[in-house]
């Protein structure tokens, strides 16, 4: 008889702005333990945290798994989620990627896009049977492109540091964490995966079924290399674009200024021409800088999003998953969605990465009224990301408090001032 999981631990890791998740499935036995790490990465340290939280991070992780870690999930490359898997460089002390190639996973699941030797252009297989490939030269050139775009809008002085950070700090392909990732895998298993795939983990995790709703391939869905910025329907809006445009408009009518706190200067040179010239340089990096918002949003929609299915309870973890990765299993998956127990919410509560499709089958009326709806948020109080003007920030609060009249809402946020590493949940399965 195949043994199955009594219960469930799950460690949501105070990293501050970015994703690392340990779940602990507990099986009949003092020491039957089996562990699965889901992302590891941060790009803004949790507020009056210690000097490296991550390194602390690492070794409670270690000293959780002992000397085994059945599963790792990378659910795409973005910094706050894989940068805690970076070695240190050689000949230096150990770093926390080489704590947690330690502890030897058994399995590493990652994007299609994510194989290391893969033809350039490829669009992921045409069949669940084909070759695990995928374009990763293609994306390193796009990340190439947008990291040369990022360091010259830096240098016309405009205040990027945030959007940089959002997207990987200043080396956005991540490289080293990349290629720690891929040698783990080589050492024991690796899994390139898609929508459909079939993943190995039978004698890994016993009694636990994982299945892989995202991302779809270039085959099955050609515009996950692409994201639609402004999605009324789906995306958490409160004010839109052309709303917006209108009341400039109104403002311009009115005689009302469109710059009222713009800066002016001395009467030796125009002010119209320093204030040309000002926004000449805004426009130019914000056109750069809309290409690593394209870098972003492309790998965003490279996200895994696994439904891990134990016992009677459902968790989905879907990475930064946006509408375009979403929107193929939001049509295949619907039955399945309405019977998830607990929802990781997607890039800390950004308004673009819990579809409005997806929260109504989470919590709509057909959903079974004997399974509460729990979910796990990981983010910062004081993120500077996005705009609260332009109803863009992360967390976004519309969204929150859906969240919070919906479910039964935890985030890492509560961890922020205390000594506590982790928030555990616990669930009997």
């Amino acid at each position: 008889m195949v043994a199955k999981p009594t219960r469930l631990t799950i460690r949501a890791y105070g990293v501050g702005f970015g994703d690392c998740f340990l779940l602990t499935f507990h099986y009949p036995g003092s020491s039957a333990d089996r562990h699965m790490l889901i992302d590891f990465g941060s790009t803004q340290k949790p507020p009056n945290a210690r000097k490296d939280p991550l390194m602390a991070i690492a070794r409670d992780i270690a000293s959780v798994v002992g000397d085994r870690l059945h599963v790792l999930v990378a659910t795409h490359r973005h910094a706050d989620h894989i940068n805690g898997f970076t070695p240190a460089p050689k000949g230096k002390g150990p770093d926390t990627g080489d704590i947690i190639a330690g502890l030897k996973p058994g399995l590493v699941i990652q994007s299609w896009t994510e194989k290391p030797d893969a033809p350039v252009n490829w669009k992921g297989p045409e069949t669940p049977a084909a070759r695990d490939a995928a374009f990763t030269t293609s994306l390193a050139r796009m990340q190439r492109a947008a990291e040369i775009s990022a360091r010259e809008a830096a240098h016309l002085g405009l205040a990027i540091g945030d959007e940089i950070e959002f997207v990987g700090e200043k080396e956005l392909s991540n490289k080293s964490a990349v290629q720690n990732l891929a040698r783990m895998g080589k050492k024991t298993k690796a899994v390139y995966v898609h929508y459909g795939s079939k993943l190995p983990t039978a004698k890994l995790l016993p009694g636990v079924t994982i299945e892989v709703l995202g991302p779809p391939t270039l085959h099955q869905k050609s515009d996950i290399k692409t994201q639609n910025p402004e999605n009324k329907s789906e995306y958490w809006h409160f004010h839109s674009f052309w709303q917006l445009r209108k009341d400039t408009a109104d403002l311009h009518a009115r005689g009302t200024a469109l710059f009222p706190r713009a800066a002016t200067y001395s009467s030796i040179t125009p002010p119209q021409s320093r204030w040309f010239i000002g926004q000449l340089k805004e426009v130019r990096g914000n056109q750069l800088l809309r290409i690593v918002r394209a870098m972003d949003d492309a790998l965003n929609n490279t996200s895994v999003i696994l439904l891990i299915k134990a016992g009677k309870k459902r968790l989905l973890f879907p990475g930064d998953a946006q509408w375009e990765n979403w929107e193929y299993a939001l049509g295949k998956q619907a039955a399945a969605l309405r019977k998830v127990d607990l929802y990781k919410v997607g890039h800390h509560g950004s308004l673009n990465a819990t579809p409005k499709t997806l929260w109504k089958l989470l919590t709509g009326t057909k959903r079974p009224t004997a399974k509460p709806l729990h979910t796990l948020l990981s983010t910062r109080s004081d993120s500077k990301h996005g705009d609260r003007e332009r109803k863009t920030e992360v967390p976004r609060e519309t969204l929150l408090a859906a969240l919070r009249a919906g479910s039964t809402l935890r985030t890492t946020q509560e961890l922020e001032g205390g000594s506590a590493l982790a928030l555990k949940l616990s669930f009997d399965l």
